[in-house]
Formats: structure tokens, C-alpha cells, sequence
């Protein structure tokens, strides 16, 4: 059990609430319960009270959850919402404050008929990400481990002869290099998107073929001991055009840019700020069409997020992407994209592929 669950005794109160319940399933798991509580079981239940704290799951889990949690009360049933409702009322709870981003609504549907006379109240999902928005050594360490295989992978993939391939068979290959190399497996969809399909920001390998003359985009990432990566990198089939070298050179010096200036207490869309204003002054500030980065843990999106829209400023502990990217249709795109832990006064680059545009064959 991790400190953070204690702390939600405290934060009732504030929250208007009398306890919390989180919610996992197949269709719809928790990270949050899993972070809180350790338990990596596909159907549970966690309600915490102003003094208690139990969990519920189901005959499947019974040892698995023994083994996986402590100080918690284990409740192993067959009808999970029943029993959770009896506690519920138990616990004299009015207000019960529910991760609304997490649950369904026949799942809410279902509690309210069994506690007719409890208010449930949508807990935002910020409150509980920023939980573990800031990373502890494990964490950190577990995270970029994750990084440190799959830049491994990328560099055993790019040194195969990729011309000529599909992009699906490329993406297949690096996938199959990560559980090689230790890593439980992929983290996302593996991205390899080549030639004008480079300009799409999402382009998921197809089977087209990778020719000379083209860039190829690899964004990738995989996951460690429930601890994910993600990284991007840029490829040139051959020798490239000026205007190609001169893309890449653009979100090259957007990407340091960006690392440059990170610091704690630097503002989230600040730092998105600087790589765009160094791609705009460059002339392709309409061809940038995302936010520069997230968060990255548990999850391969979270808190923070760089944008303009960001919120926040950059804490020591934060892990989190710095991905600028130039997407011109019909000819091509660059993304470059580090795995940056934030310490207490530089950042720490987790990724090891290098962002100079790669040749391959």
C-alpha cells in the first residue's frame, strides 16, 4: 500500500465526499487502483472511508490479492456490487465520491439502485492523476528501464535492412525485440509511417513498402514491470533532400530547445511555447499540429501535459515527453521525441536513440 492512499483519509473532506470508491474491470481498469493498492487483478473493487479501507474482488483473485496488497480489508465474493453495497451502508456513507472517468454507467446505474440514498459525486480525474504525477526512485528507475530497452531495440531494428519492408513487418519486428530484450511487452500500437504517410502524426503501419528516398517515423515504446516508455525517432531511406535535412534540422533545434529550458517552476505551456515559437520563426509553425508532450508512467498519457492549453508548471520527479514534430502533406514529416525525467534542478534524458536524422537501408 502506498502513502497516497492514506492520504485520501485527509482529503474526504475536502472533497465533499464520505468516502471513494475505485472501480477496475476488464472493460474499464483502474490505474489509480492499481497504483494505490498494488493489486493487478482485471476486477476489483476499493472503497476508502474516514478509517477503513477495503477491497473486493471475486474466487479468481484470492490468493493474487493477499499476495499483492496489505492494510487493506479483503472482501472475496460473488457478487461484488451487493457486498460492496452492504459496506457502503455500513459505513453510514452519504456521499460517495466515484472515479467517474473509470466506471460505467450500467456499473453506476446498478450501485444506485442498491444504495437509493446515497448521492454519488464524480471525483475529477485530475485529483487522482496528480497522485502520482511526480514519481518516486522506483518508479523512475522501472520507467527507464522500460526506455533503456526499447531505444536498445530500435537500435537492433535500424541496423536490419528496412528498405523494402512493410511497415507493418517493421513494427512486428521491433514489438517481438522488446519482450527479447526483457520487457513485458509493447507499451502502444508500434508506429512506422513512411513517405507522405510520415506527415500523419498517428500513422499506424500498413503494408506499404519503404522505399529510398523517404522518411520513415518510428514511435514506439514498452512496458517494464507495469511501467511504460515512449520515444520517436526519424529515418531517411537513403540520402535526403535538402528540404527533408532542413525539416529535420527545424524540429531538431525545436527538441533542445525545449530540454534546454526545462526547470522546475517553468510553466508546462512555456516549455511548449519555446519549441513552437522555434519552429514558427523557422516558418513551419502550421505544419506542428500537437502539443509538445505528457506524462508518462503507469499510463503512456498522463499528467503533465505541454501544450498551450497545459496547465501547471514542471516538479522535480515529473516524467514526461518532449516530442516537437513538422508534418507537411505530400511530402513528409519529422517527429523527435525524448523521455525526459525532471531532477531537482536538470532534466534526465531516459530514451538512448539519438535525434540526428537517421540513415538506414
Amino acid at each position: 500500500m502506498t502513502s497516497s492512499i492514506l492520504s485520501l483519509h485527509g482529503r474526504l473532506g475536502r472533497l465533499g465526499v464520505d468516502a471513494i470508491l475505485l472501480n477496475s474491470s476488464e472493460v474499464l481498469p483502474s490505474i489509480n487502483l492499481r497504483y494505490l493498492t498494488g493489486f493487478t487483478g482485471s476486477d476489483a473493487s476499493v472503497l476508502i472511508t474516514a478509517t477503513d479501507r477495503h477491497i473486493f474482488t471475486d474466487g479468481r483473485y484470492k490468493s493474487q490479492v493477499r499476495e499483492q496488497t496489505c492494510g487493506l480489508r479483503i472482501h472475496v465474493v460473488r457478487r461484488k456490487l451487493n457486498s460492496l453495497a452492504r459496506t457502503v451502508k455500513d459505513a453510514r456513507v452519504r456521499r460517495l465520491g466515484i472515479e467517474s472517468s473509470r466506471v460505467s454507467h450500467d456499473f453506476v446505474t446498478a450501485l444506485k439502485k442498491r444504495l437509493p440514498d446515497v448521492e454519488i459525486v464524480d471525483i475529477a480525474r485530475t485529483f487522482l492523476e496528480r497522485l502520482r504525477i511526480r514519481k518516486t526512485h522506483e518508479e523512475k528507475e522501472k520507467i527507464a528501464e522500460a526506455a533503456r530497452i526499447a531505444s536498445l531495440s530500435c537500435k537492433q531494428l535500424i541496423a536490419s535492412r528496412l528498405v523494402g519492408r512493410k511497415e507493418g513487418n517493421v513494427a512486428d519486428e521491433l514489438e517481438t525485440r522488446f519482450r527479447r530484450n526483457g520487457a513485458q511487452g509493447w507499451a502502444f500500437e508500434t508506429i512506422v509511417a513512411s513517405g507522405e504517410r510520415s506527415a500523419l502524426p498517428h500513422g499506424t503501419a500498413t503494408d506499404k513498402i519503404i522505399q529510398r528516398g523517404e522518411l520513415v517515423i518510428i514511435d514506439y515504446g514498452c512496458r517494464f514491470d507495469s511501467y511504460n516508455s515512449d520515444e520517436t525517432v526519424t529515418c531517411i531511406a537513403g540520402k535526403a533532400s535538402r528540404e527533408q535535412r532542413k525539416i529535420h534540422q527545424v524540429v531538431y533545434d525545436s527538441h533542445w530547445r525545449a530540454i534546454d529550458c526545462l526547470k522546475p517552476g517553468v510553466k508546462t505551456r512555456e516549455v511548449d511555447a519555446v519549441a513552437r515559437r522555434s519552429i514558427e520563426k523557422a516558418g513551419y509553425g502550421k505544419y506542428f499540429l500537437h502539443g509538445l508532450g505528457h506524462g508518462v508512467g503507469m499510463e503512456v498519457h498522463e499528467p503533465p501535459y505541454l501544450s498551450s492549453l497545459g496547465r501547471g508548471v514542471i516538479e522535480e520527479g515529473m516524467v514526461f515527453t518532449i516530442e516537437p514534430g513538422v508534418y507537411v502533406e505530400g511530402l513528409g514529416g519529422v517527429r523527435l521525441e525524448s523521455l525526459v525525467y525532471m531532477n531537482e534542478q536538470r532534466p534526465q534524458i531516459l530514451s538512448e536513440m539519438p535525434k540526428d536524422l537517421i540513415v538506414i537501408d
